[in-house]
């Protein structure tokens, strides 16, 4: 509906009672709250102190824009709701847990004891039955690493959230059984409940996580290489990186940022060299790799925040070509497949950007330099052949 922002209907509503500012405004119902688009009277402006005022005093996020009829603004004002604070807690103290036992079993320790259950044909299933608190001490490292960067990277997207006045929910982290998935976890995430509403608000928060991420596992990486053992090995080694995982090895691909720092801290690798990598080095490398998997210009990945905040519709193209580089690289590597399939089904069947509200206004000169810094971290994390057995 179309309201007169002086009229009747707009009263008794909370912040609405206070859109004077507006020439006519419509309110509509969205997704966790309300949306009001307005155009201002024609003797304001965003920068009158009038406006300035509302927009400081308003409870959610604002954007603004100039139209050919003047100046557009955009108020979101969420829904109230009640966080369910123990869900975060319960998931991050599992995710802790399992990522504890996964650096445990890194460091050549067996922190759980299963007995087998007996099942019909002669199936049987492991079942944990004890927990060896000892063995859990050598995995601190590891786990409290790992989950220190995913909590970082959350962290940045959170409150850059907040600092726009989005709704936004605190980190969900996912626990997963230690022994399938060597690291112990399979990430962590966080939900926008508001609308973004420029292309500027969605850099800040886009890039936010990832360059956090990566800030942070350079000196874990940095301490782990300096740590890490070096192998001099007579035959040609798939990659020179090599972690050990319970009685299974695991050979790491080397990003330009892990090259880089190899050679710093150790000199290394070298003809007929391995690094058998420290925990600690472990869990930079899976910082580093975080962040270049958040950092695909696709979809609603946060390089796909990044492209498109600084590109607009353009982004179209490049997501295209990096969605379908992934399909021969997955020849190499299985798993850029399932990225594939998972960015396909959380972006709904979109491979683009979805449109903003306010797609027309683009970052400023410092916005467009830290999303170019974030790139240049997409291109110094990104491992093409992850993972080889």
């Amino acid at each position: 509906m179309t309201l007169d922002s002086n009229s009747q209907s707009t009263r008794g509503q909370g912040p609405l009672d206070h859109l004077a500012i507006f020439a006519l405004c419509r309110v509509e119902s969205v997704p966790a709250g309300r949306l009001v688009t307005g155009r201002l009277r024609p003797e304001l402006t965003p920068e009158s102190p009038e406006v300035r005022q509302v927009l400081a005093d308003w409870p959610g996020s604002v954007g603004r824009r100039e139209g050919p009829e003047g100046w557009e603004v955009f108020l979101f004002e969420p829904a109230a709701r009640r966080e369910r604070w123990w869900l975060h807690i319960v998931l991050l103290v599992a995710t802790l847990f399992s990522t504890v036992v996964a650096g445990s079993l890194l460091t050549g320790h067996a922190p759980i004891w299963f007995q087998a259950l007996r099942l019909f044909g002669g199936w049987w299933v492991p079942i944990p039955v004890a927990v060896d608190l000892g063995a859990l001490v050598p995995g601190l490292p590891f786990g409290l690493a790992l989950v220190g960067v995913l909590a970082l990277h959350e962290a940045g997207h959170y409150f850059a959230a907040r600092h726009h006045r989005i709704s936004v929910t605190p980190p969900f982290f996912i626990p997963f059984p230690p022994y399938v998935s060597v690291i112990g976890t399979l990430g962590a995430f966080i939900r926008l409940r508001s609308p973004v509403l420029s292309r500027s608000t969605l850099l800040d928060v886009g890039v936010a996580g990832p360059l956090l991420s990566f800030l942070a596992s350079l000196p874990l990486l940095w301490w782990g290489l300096a740590h890490s053992r070096v192998i001099v090995v007579a035959q040609e080694m798939p990659t020179g990186y090599l972690v050990r995982f319970a009685t299974e090895r695991f050979w790491l691909g080397g990003s330009l940022a892990m090259s880089g720092l190899a050679r710093l801290a150790l000199d290394l690798p070298g003809t007929g060299q391995v690094v058998e990598l420290h925990p600690l080095a472990f869990a930079g490398w899976l910082g580093l790799f975080v962040t270049a998997l958040n950092l695909l210009p696709i979809s609603q990945l946060d390089g796909g925040h990044l492209l498109y905040a600084l590109l607009g519709q353009r982004q179209r193209l490049l997501a295209w070509v990096f969605f379908l580089a992934l399909i021969p690289l997955g020849f190499h590597w299985a798993g850029w497949w399932v990225w594939a399939v998972l960015v396909f089904a959380v972006g709904r069947g979109r491979i683009r950007h979805p449109p903003l509200y306010n797609s027309e206004e683009g970052p400023d000169r410092v916005r467009v330099a830290i999303g170019v810094a974030a790139a240049v971290a997409f291109v110094l994390c990104f491992v093409p052949v992850p993972f080889r057995l």
